[in-house]
C-alpha cells in the first residue's frame, strides 16, 4: 500500500480481476459510469437460434446467386427493335410481298417491273408465282447476282417465254440442262440433244425449282414482313390503279372503307341515298376497270392486198400464240 500513497491522500485503490483465476468473462470490470453488469451469454436455445437464421440467410444468398446470375445475362442480351427492320432501306430488288432480298431467291416480273421471291410465307405457293397468276404475267428474269446471273427463261428452240409452259431436259451430249417449252418444242427429236421422256417443268407445287431460284431459309421467311392472302389480294387490286403502291399503304386510314349493307326497308329517303349512292359508284368504277382491261397494247397490223383486190390485215398480238 506505500506505493499507492505516494499519489496523494486521495488515491483510490485499484483492484484487477485476473480472468483465468475468476473464470468470470462477463463480469464488471468497467467503472460506473460504463456499467454492463447486466450482460449475460446467449443461452444454448439462443444460440442455436443465431446459427439457424445464420444459415438462412446463407441460403438465401445462394438463392439470389442464380436470380443474380440471369439478371445479368439478361443485361448483356442485345435486343433488336422491329421498327428498325420496318424503317430500314430496301434494296429495289427486295419482294414486293415480304421485303427478302437475297439475289439468288428473288425473280423478276419483266411485265409488271416488280420483284418477288421464291418463299411461301402465309400462302400456298411462292410469292412470285402467286403474282404471276394474279397478274397474269408469264415473263422474268433471274438476279444478276444469283448463281445463274440475269437469264431471261426461255424456250431454247422457239424462244417463248412463257414459264407456265417452261421446262428443263438434261442434255445428251453435255451436263447441262435445256429449257424446252411443253409438248411441241420438247419432242422435236431432229437433233437428239435431248429425250423427251425426261422434261419436267421448271414450276412445280406452285413454286420454282430450288436449283433454278433457291427457297428462303425459314428464319429469313420468319423475319421477313408477314402478308396473308387476303391483304396480297387487295395490294394487287390496288397496283392495277397505282403500281407504285406499297405495302404500308395498305394500313392508311380509309383505303378500305365498307359501304353500308342493303337492307328489306328504309326510314327514310335519305337513308335510301346514302346506301344506294356508294354502291353505284363502286359499280361504275368496276365497269371501268373491266373495259380498260380489255385493252391490247403493242398490236401489230400488218395489211395485204389478195389476189382477188381485196384488202386483208394480220394482226400480231404479243403473247397469243405462247398459251
Amino acid at each position: 500500500m506505500e506505493f499507492f500513497d505516494a499519489y496523494g491522500p486521495n488515491s483510490q485503490a485499484l483492484t484487477f480481476f485476473d480472468p483465468e483465476e475468476s473464470d468470470l468473462i462477463g463480469g464488471d470490470t468497467q467503472g460506473p459510469d460504463f456499467d454492463c453488469a447486466d450482460f449475460t451469454l446467449p443461452s444454448q436455445t439462443q444460440a442455436s437460434q443465431v446459427d439457424l437464421d445464420r444459415g438462412n440467410f446463407s441460403r438465401k444468398d445462394d438463392a439470389t446467386k442464380p436470380v443474380s446470375v440471369l439478371t445479368q445475362r439478361i443485361s448483356d442480351i442485345n435486343f433488336k427493335d422491329e421498327s428498325d427492320d420496318a424503317t430500314q432501306q430496301l434494296p429495289e430488288h427486295a419482294c414486293a410481298y415480304c421485303g427478302i432480298h437475297d439475289p439468288a431467291c428473288v425473280v423478276y416480273s419483266n411485265t409488271t417491273k416488280k420483284w418477288f421471291c421464291n418463299g411461301r410465307g402465309n400462302t400456298s405457293g411462292s410469292h412470285i408465282v402467286n403474282h404471276l397468276v394474279r397478274a397474269r404475267a408469264k415473263e422474268v428474269t433471274l438476279h444478276k447476282d444469283g448463281p445463274l446471273k440475269d437469264t431471261l427463261l426461255e424456250c431454247y428452240v422457239c424462244g417463248s417465254k412463257n414459264v407456265f409452259n417452261l421446262g428443263f431436259v438434261p442434255a445428251k451430249s453435255e451436263s447441262v440442262v435445256v429449257l424446252l417449252c411443253r409438248n411441241v418444242c420438247a419432242n422435236m427429236n431432229k437433233d437428239m440433244y435431248w429425250d423427251p421422256a425426261q422434261w419436267q417443268p421448271i414450276i412445280q407445287g406452285r413454286q420454282f425449282l430450288s436449283w433454278l431460284v433457291k427457297v428462303p431459309s425459314e428464319e429469313a421467311q420468319a423475319k421477313a414482313r408477314q402478308l396473308s392472302a387476303q391483304q396480297i389480294n387487295l395490294l394487287e387490286e390496288r397496283w392495277k390503279e397505282n403500281p407504285e403502291t406499297a405495302v404500308e399503304d395498305l394500313e392508311k386510314p380509309g383505303t378500305d372503307e365498307e359501304v353500308a349493307p342493303v337492307v328489306l326497308r328504309y326510314e327514310s329517303s335519305e337513308q335510301y341515298r346514302r346506301t344506294f349512292i356508294p354502291l353505284v359508284n363502286i359499280e361504275a368504277v368496276y365497269e371501268r376497270k373491266l373495259k380498260e382491261s380489255l385493252k391490247l397494247e403493242n398490236v401489230i397490223v400488218r395489211r395485204e392486198v389478195g389476189l382477188n383486190r381485196k384488202l386483208f390485215a394480220y394482226f400480231r398480238i404479243p403473247g397469243a400464240n405462247e398459251g
